[in-house]
């Protein structure tokens, strides 16, 4: 059997684990089952100047995170890692706790699967978001780039992203959980900012991140970090980065994070009942704390 072959059964027929409603890649588990490697993150010890980087698939974590190492780097430097590297659902516990301070934990799990230590210790959190509709797009790219051949269409990742069960988790169960954590813990610093403020003003986000976080800065450094994060150098810059040993246990080339990075890309690829299916489904998130825009 060749690899792409192999690489269509994993990718079609994926072999999950769910945990509390979650339900994940059980390629993400490493030493321990995934339900007790969630409970050791639970149990990971965090340092006070630790942050944690928290947001759904395709919202920008890769941005935010090259933004806050960055920050807390005090330079304009890439990261020679990849995000997937510090990514805790993936990687051994005993590895995170050997990374030196400060450390930008990133996570797609849900806020009842962070460290305790979160609410403990107080520490600060990162949250970003994207409107649903490029959110949808862009899983749909990211699958599909690893199958020339695939037949999937837009209209089936219509349906599979607004299962409740969708691999990874749905949508809107994830920014309600995450809405409830910052009403529930009110004493918990959370930075929640959209995908779409970055794009409209990434000189200011990285500014305001830098107040946040406490560090010092210049303007002049917000502006080299806010450059040297925009699409196209991330894109390049990818390409030069150590990826985690977790990569290499599957027949997947390298997988291409960076895309587009557009805002209202989806209008490219979504049929207008498909757009007004996600605008219906939205609606279970008025009221909360979160600002969704489709264009800039």
């Amino acid at each position: 059997m060749d690899d792409k072959q192999v690489m269509k059964d994993i990718l079609i027929d994926m072999p999950v684990v769910e945990v509390e409603g979650l339900v994940l890649p059980k390629l993400f588990e490493n030493n321990r089952p995934m339900a007790e490697h969630i409970e050791c993150i639970r149990a990971l010890e965090l340092n006070d100047n630790d942050v944690l980087l928290c947001a759904y698939p395709k919202a920008g974590t890769h941005w935010m995170w090259e933004v806050g190492c960055m920050l807390l780097a005090g330079r304009p430097d890439y990261d020679k890692r990849t995000k997937e590297n510090v990514m805790m659902e993936a990687i051994e516990v005993e590895k995170l706790q050997a990374l030196p301070s400060p450390r930008l934990l990133n996570t797609h799990l849900y806020p009842s699967m962070l460290p305790r230590d979160v609410k403990n210790k107080k520490v600060k959190v990162i949250h970003v978001y994207r409107n649903v509709k490029d959110v949808m797009v862009s899983a749909y790219f990211h699958m599909n780039q690893m199958l020339e051949d695939s037949k999937s269409t837009v209209a089936e990742m219509d349906k599979t992203f607004l299962d409740e069960k969708c691999i990874g988790g749905n949508y809107f169960i994830y920014m309600k959980k995450m809405a409830e954590f910052r009403k529930e813990n009110p004493e918990v610093p959370v930075f929640n900012v959209s995908y779409e403020d970055m794009k409209e003003d990434p000189t200011g986000t990285v500014r305001r991140l830098a107040e946040f976080l406490g560090v010092p800065t210049s303007p002049e450094l917000c502006v080299q970090i806010a450059e040297a994060c925009s699409f196209q150098n991330m894109k390049i810059a990818d390409d030069t980065k150590q990826t985690p040993e977790w990569f290499e246990r599957i027949p997947i080339p390298k997988v291409k994070f960076y895309r587009k990075g557009e805002v209202g890309d989806w209008k490219n690829h979504l049929t207008v009942a498909q757009s007004e299916r996600l605008d219906a489904a939205v609606k279970e998130l008025d009221g909360l704390d979160y600002h969704f825009r489709y264009t800039l």
